[in-house]
């Protein structure tokens, strides 16, 4: 004879799509002939490989499922009560096709394998079946896509690296090298070269205006004509327009232009070298944060600077900012590093930093924001703007959901940075919206 079941665990399992419409003397027959297991937050219920000899009913915690592909952990879904789990593999007799671990301490129902036939009896019961595996099949198999579609990208994108590096670092070089040659030869490159720097350069535009014009008086007046940019160029230099009367008036009259000349060409050679090595810097510093994604394959735990890796992301995002938006960064001293797989952290910073600017319209600020404890790093990316509907917060970390425009958005944004943060690195991510400030919220552990 069959012990009566627990009134508690039928009720429970009735929070089941699977079971919420049997009779009710068949979820009781269920649940006397199932029982209960509990399992602590990091153990595994069930391991990729192993044989389907049962399903389960979450009843209380979460779990978090995880296939090994191409060398990673994709984190494939995370369940809570009332969720089905190995049925699937139950259904086809074939091994367990992904890992499912307690995220927290959880308690399931076991259910044998064979029970699945007699529910399969039922045609809503195998109606919720279908329409719970098909969701899930959907999820896993776009977020499987999306990593394969990432490695590749990051092979591709690996030889063009090398490519974009070595001219880049040819480049800066070169521009060093020609700042030094041009430095040793403006040295003495004749008598104006002195008057460089003795006065400071006025910031206000006003007193700009002024100097050039001093200056402008003092060529005419010395019966120069060097061109009409010279005066500006001149004060940019810090020359001060008395001194440069008497050193011109020292000089012979047919000297004096070619003197002045020679000074203001020197100054735009520079400037256009200061401009050649900002852009080869600027080159080099997209290199640098596209490094860890071409590379993501071939990563391993490394120590990564918090700070550093945010404004490599930030720079990726620069031509996405819009003119009117101000973006501001508040990074803690006490942030420093942790230790992480720095490929899967540069795409939750990107993804986050990319749905903020998107969403903070043609105007208003986007913060990034970092404190550190002892244990734990907390970042935080948010955004001016609209305020999040709560039915579309209840969906943001769902696969494949979007709020942005057909052909911007996959909607495996948030999903797959909550796979990063929580399965990889046992973290946690959440995004909050209210009164116009949205805001993602990334915990990490300093050793995860």
């Amino acid at each position: 004879m069959t012990a009566a079941p627990d009134r508690d665990l039928v009720a429970a399992l009735r929070r089941s799509d699977l079971f919420a419409e049997l009779p009710e003397e068949d979820v009781a027959e269920l649940a006397a002939a199932s029982h209960g297991v509990e399992v602590p937050a990091g153990e595994v219920l069930m391991a990729e490989g192993s044989p389907p000899d049962a399903f389960y009913v979450v009843l209380d915690g979460e779990l978090e499922v995880s296939r090994r592909t191409e060398g990673a952990d994709v984190l494939l879904n995370a369940l809570g009560p009332g969720d089905l789990v190995g049925e699937l593999g139950v259904a086809h007799g074939r091994p367990r096709s992904a890992t499912v671990t307690a995220r927290t301490d959880v308690r399931v129902q076991r259910i044998d394998a064979e029970v699945l036939d007699r529910l399969l009896a039922h045609p809503r019961a195998a109606k919720a079946l279908l329409r719970a595996t098909s969701g899930r099949l959907d999820r896993e198999a776009g977020l499987l896509r999306q990593h394969q579609r990432m490695a590749a990208l990051g092979a591709l994108s690996a030889g063009l690296l090398h490519e974009l590096n070595n001219p880049a670092a040819a480049v800066q070089r070169g521009a060093s090298r020609l700042r030094a040659l041009l430095a040793e030869e403006t040295a003495d490159a004749g008598p104006l070269h002195p008057l460089v720097g003795a006065v400071p350069v006025p910031d206000d535009p006003l007193d700009r205006s002024d100097a050039e014009a001093a200056v402008a008086a003092a060529l005419r007046a010395s019966a120069v004509e060097p061109g009409w940019d010279a005066p500006a160029a001149l004060v940019r230099l810090g020359i001060d327009p008395a001194s440069l009367s008497r050193t011109l008036a020292d000089l012979p009259v047919e000297q004096r232009t070619t003197a002045v000349r020679e000074l203001t060409r020197a100054t735009e050679i520079r400037s256009l070298l200061d401009e050649v090595s900002t852009g080869a810097e600027y080159l080099s510093r997209i290199v640098s944060g596209v490094r860890p994604l071409a590379y993501s394959a071939d990563q391993a735990v490394t120590e990564i600077d918090l700070p550093a890796a945010l404004d490599q992301a930030l720079v990726l995002l620069r031509h996405k900012t819009p003119p009117g938006v101000r973006v501001v960064t508040d990074y803690d001293p006490s942030t420093g590093s942790l230790q992480g797989w720095a490929a899967d952290l540069a795409m939750v910073w990107t993804n986050l930093l990319d749905n903020a600017l998107a969403a903070v319209g043609p105007e208003g600020t986007v913060t990034v924001r970092t404190t550190g404890t002892q244990d734990e790093v907390v970042v935080e990316v948010e955004n001016t703007g609209p305020t999040v509907p709560p039915e579309v917060l209840a969906r943001v970390f769902d696969a494949f959901y979007t709020t942005k425009p057909v052909g911007t958005g996959t909607g495996l944004g948030l999903a797959t940075s909550l796979a990063v943060v929580a399965q990889r690195h046992k973290g946690r991510l959440t995004l909050t919206s209210a009164d116009g400030v949205t805001r993602a919220r990334v915990v990490l552990p300093r050793r995860p």
